[in-house]
């Protein structure tokens, strides 16, 4: 019989990344750990870490939050917000996730304490913390939701040096115009107390949640400093997937380490689907040249149908508007690119339908004109990505049909 080897994956696609592998970002956790410790000197910090989809905003929240509570001795929870549509809701959640990710005994019974009447139920001190739904109860916290952040900290106060509360995926909660005044009010209300609260509130989310925030409540702008996340650089690339074969001993050739950083772009997001798929290619313990080609491809393949095929390729069936999508994304990441110069180079049938083929990504949301009369960029780098990886398959599928 076959001997069955099991292999596993150090990379993540789809979901933040675990602490033990965390990696880069270096002057952004230095700014956080800084908030961190400010904080604990019993003062409330707030702070908003935004940038694209796919940059890595909540895995970088997750590893502080880690750092919070291993390095600075706090407690903290991670809120994901998606789907909440009411500061009820919100309410909920929040205290909910507080109770489930304490892992202390001791610490779990007096905050249950804190909540009593609000606490439907408990298996496996805080696993299975079922938190009311009913809503005039949801509301009452709401109100009060000053006097019980107080309430936890007189609770930890002597084994704990501050709270740091995260929340995350904010898509829908930003809608509501309460949801920035809750905010701005809360702040507000403890900045001028005379009672100092050790408070790290991190906010998660792309620019325009931050921007639907302000125009409900333009005092938002003030409230939260912002971290706004960029694209790894390529030694932050390079360091980045050398770490994560390392972790599972194997090695890389340097043409696929630098396949890797080109096409992944510096988006966490990106290199951990690229990362995985080269991984299930290598049968070695050594990632060579083809190994990242052929696994570059199934990231493509994966990127595509999560991302741009449902919304993108399905709305440009035609050949000839694929043929000019895969033209503009061969150029390098971030290039912005004239009309004029884009004509000169194509087929006469992509000639004839480039302006209704541009107007139709425009709608789409793929790309924009530049304060440049005929200049066009695409919208994020994640886009031209995915296009420049699909490109990259389609030439290495028309290689090998020959």
């Amino acid at each position: 019989m076959a001997e069955f080897v099991t292999k596993e994956s150090p990379f993540t696609p789809g979901k933040p990344v675990p602490v033990e592998y965390f990696v880069a970002r270096i002057k952004e956790i230095e700014r956080l750990e800084r908030a961190i410790k400010q904080t604990s000197s019993s003062r409330n910090e707030n702070i908003f870490i935004t940038g694209e989809r796919g940059i890595g905003k909540s895995s970088l929240a997750g590893f502080i939050r880690y750092l919070a509570e291993k390095e600075h001795n706090f407690i903290g929870s991670h809120c994901f917000l998606g789907g909440i549509r009411d500061l009820e809701g919100m309410i909920r959640v929040i205290f909910q996730r507080l109770l489930q990710q304490v892992t202390d005994k001791s610490l779990f019974d007096k905050l249950k304490e804190v909540f009593g009447k609000y606490i439907k139920g408990v298996t496996l001190f805080g696993v299975g913390v079922e938190f009311t739904r009913e809503r005039s109860e949801l509301r009452t916290l709401l109100d009060n939701f000053l006097p019980v952040i107080r309430k936890i900290h007189e609770v930890i106060k002597d084994t704990k040096k501050g709270l740091i509360l995260i929340l995350d995926d904010l898509n829908g909660i930003t809608d509501i115009p309460e949801f920035s005044q809750f905010l701005k009010s809360f702040v507000d209300e403890l900045a001028t107390s005379n009672n100092s609260l050790p408070l790290l509130l991190i906010l998660v989310g792309i620019s325009e949640r931050r921007e639907d925030l302000i125009r409900h409540q333009p005092s938002i702008a003030r409230i939260f400093d912002i971290v706004d996340l960029v694209p790894m650089n390529e030694d932050e690339s390079n360091k980045f997937f050398k770490k994560m074969f390392e972790n599972v001993n194997i090695s890389i050739a340097p043409k696929a380490l630098s396949l890797m950083i080109r096409l992944s772009g510096g988006f966490p997001m990106l290199m951990h689907e690229v990362g995985d798929a080269i991984f299930w290619k290598d049968t070695d313990n050594h990632i060579d040249e083809n190994d990242a080609k052929s696994g570059i491809i199934d990231a493509a393949e994966n990127v595509g149908k999560k991302y741009l095929d449902p919304q993108v390729y399905k709305a440009i069936g035609s050949d000839t508007y694929r043929s000019i999508l895969r033209r503009i994304g061969k150029l390098p990441l971030g290039t912005k690119f004239q009309r004029k110069e884009i004509l000169e180079k194509m087929t006469e049938p992509e000639r004839r339908t480039f302006d209704n083929f541009l107007q139709r990504i425009k709608r789409l949301g793929i790309i924009s004109e530049t304060e440049i009369r005929g200049e066009y960029r695409f919208i994020n780098q994640l886009y031209h990505l995915y296009v420049m990886l699909e490109a990259f398959k389609s030439e290495k599928e028309k290689k090998s049909s020959k």
